[in-house]
């Protein structure tokens, strides 16, 4: 079928059941007049009735996602409170840590100081068993002393006795000298004897006088010594009671130092289980705050998702002949021009255009709101007036209002000009498309798949990927069966950027080598740009090509690459039908 029977096959098409259910083919337009007026009879009510089930769509998505907005702002509040939990646990554990610390190195310590207690009575114990040796050596020394003063006592009677013999005898020698003198001659003998015995006298008297000498010194030292004992033994008995004082306040001072020692013991222990609690619960309120992560996560992904429902619902019914509520196609186009607000003026590029309007993209933030009236002046089609009728992450999509004949005139010429353009890259998606649906077809045929394993949507995550990956029960099969003709396709053109099978949920099994690399642990950001295989992409893009039923699809959107890496893109998709059912679709896409 020639490209412009397929353009005709996508203007006139309006039941999405009989697209799916037969191939594209010349008989698909042949429809006879009684059925069109069947069809344009019920079509307006249809038309109602596909509104207002988006229109409801759009509400309950709307209700879902501010639910999970006000439920993400609870726990974002929650998570608030928890994070000063956290905060206030944090503090706890560490005041807690250091009173533990501190109160074991104050039980120790005392420990220490009990020991060094039970010492010190010892010693006082001792030095009290000291004192009274000391007490009974000084009793014995006076007793000493005492025995020996009487013994010199003693001494001194003899000495006196011996002194007075020699006094005696003296006085008889010089006696008996005198009667020898007397008897002359006959008396000189006895004169020599009694010289003899007096000297021998005054002898032992010196030596009687030196002894009575030395016996009075001793006499002194014994006194002096028995007056110090007696002082030993007063001054003993003056610190008996001192020390029994010192021993009681020393055994009372250990008592209470071990006391003290059990209350610390038991307060580190106490603070100890203190910590522990702190630990236990920094630990929880951890794992209360992963939770609360977790929630908030789980309600921002619900938001997300009650968004994404309704893209898809809203997507779904758009994707019908019915629900299409497009007048004109739209036509990557990128033009340059500028535009005046009440803001004041702003340039801007196109990114497609149609003959009823065109989405544009104004240098900056966009500051027009939907509703908003602007004066365009677009290079190579002049001027004219737009309502902005929807304000998007791609631009604004705005509507011609009131286009001079001048202006659509050159704005066909310009559609004619991409249509011509278009026609070599929308044969070329279809090509693919049918090639593709042909192996699928072969590998049922063949019995080397099932038809339900084709169409297989439980996605598998695999473990460890990031982005996350996902297989399926045909995914081996298509690893070796897409990547011949989808990098022959892909080599017949330089401009293009990539060419792959999406199914309808866009889930991309086999993408080109190029975006096909394994993983890096870690590294999610070069991931997302190099390993773009078995991954879902379910964006509008992706969605799009995936449900679009129509013989083929263009588009414009900005793809990310990763690592903030915007790449603006226009994409050609064709549908891909096994054995009549829409499996999904082929995308080929070139950078613009």
């Amino acid at each position: 079928m020639s490209y412009f029977s397929r353009r005709k096959a996508k203007i006139v098409s309006t039941d999405l059941t009989s697209i799916e259910e037969n191939s594209i083919s010349s008989q698909e337009v042949s429809v006879d007049h009684r059925a069109t007026a069947s069809q344009n009879d019920v079509a307006p009510s249809s038309a109602h009735t596909l509104d207002a089930i988006e229109d409801d769509l759009q509400v309950a998505a709307k209700s879902m996602s501010e639910a999970a907005g006000e439920v993400t702002s609870k726990i974002n509040s929650q998570r608030h409170l928890l994070g000063q939990v956290e905060d206030a646990s944090d503090r706890l554990e560490t005041q807690s840590s250091e009173a533990a610390s501190t109160a074991s190195e104050l039980a120790h310590s005392i420990s220490e100081l009990s020991s060094a207690s039970d010492e010190i009575g010892r010693q006082i114990t001792n030095s009290n068993q000291l004192v009274d040796q000391a007490r009974g050596l000084a009793d014995e020394a006076n007793q000493g002393v005492l025995e020996l003063q009487s013994a010199i006592d003693a001494i001194a009677n003899v000495v006196r006795l011996i002194s007075d013999v020699a006094k005696q005898t003296n006085l008889l020698a010089l006696n008996a000298t005198i009667e020898a003198a007397r008897a002359g001659e006959a008396g000189k003998g006895f004169a020599v004897v009694a010289s003899e015995v007096k000297a021998l006298s005054q002898q032992t008297q010196n030596a009687t006088d030196e002894i009575s000498s030395n016996i009075a010194r001793l006499q002194d030292s014994a006194g002096t010594s028995i007056g110090n004992v007696t002082r030993v033994i007063d001054v003993i008995a003056e610190i008996r009671p001192s020390f029994a004082t010192v021993e009681a306040a020393v055994h009372e001072q250990i008592d209470t130092t071990r006391s003290i020692g059990d209350r610390a013991r038991d307060t580190a222990q106490f603070v100890q289980e203190v910590s522990s609690q702190a630990q236990a619960i920094a630990a929880s309120t951890e794992q209360a705050m992963k939770v609360a992560d977790e929630a908030a996560q789980a309600s921002t992904g619900m938001g997300e998702r009650a968004d994404g429902l309704g893209n898809r619902f809203t997507m779904m019914i758009r994707q019908t002949a019915l629900g299409d509520r497009r007048q004109q196609d739209r036509w990557p186009a990128r033009l340059n021009g500028t535009l005046r607000a009440p803001q004041g003026t702003q340039r801007f590029e196109t990114l497609d255009i149609s003959e009823g309007g065109l989405l544009l993209k104004p240098e900056g933030d966009p500051s027009s709101s939907t509703g908003s009236l602007l004066d365009l002046q677009v290079t190579g089609l002049g001027s004219t007036q737009v309502r902005v009728v929807a304000v998007s992450e791609n631009g604004l999509h705005c509507s011609f209002v009131s286009p001079g004949t001048e202006f659509i005139s050159a704005v066909r010429q310009k559609i004619a000009q991409i249509h011509s353009e278009h026609e070599v890259f929308v044969e070329r998606a279809q090509d693919g498309a049918n090639r593709i649906a042909a192996a699928m077809d072969e590998l049922i045929r063949t019995g080397q798949l099932q038809a339900d394993d084709l169409f297989d949507t439980s996605y598998e995550p695999i473990e460890g990927s990031a982005p996350q990956q996902f297989a399926t029960r045909y995914l081996k099969h298509l690893e070796k069966l897409l990547p011949t003709i989808q990098e022959g396709i892909l080599g017949t053109d330089k401009s293009m950027a990539f060419c792959a099978a999406v199914d309808r949920n866009g889930y991309l099994p086999v993408h080109n080598k190029i975006y096909s690399h394994p993983q890096k642990a870690d590294d999610p950001v070069w991931n997302a740009g190099n390993c773009r295989n078995k991954r879902i992409f379910d964006d509008r893009a992706g969605l799009s090509a995936g449900r679009n039923t129509r013989p083929f699809l263009i588009q414009t959107y900005a793809r990310d690459m990763g690592a903030g890496n915007i790449i603006w893109m226009r994409e050609i998709d064709a549908p891909i039908l096994i054995q009549g059912r829409h499996w999904g679709g082929f995308r080929t896409a070139y950078k613009m």
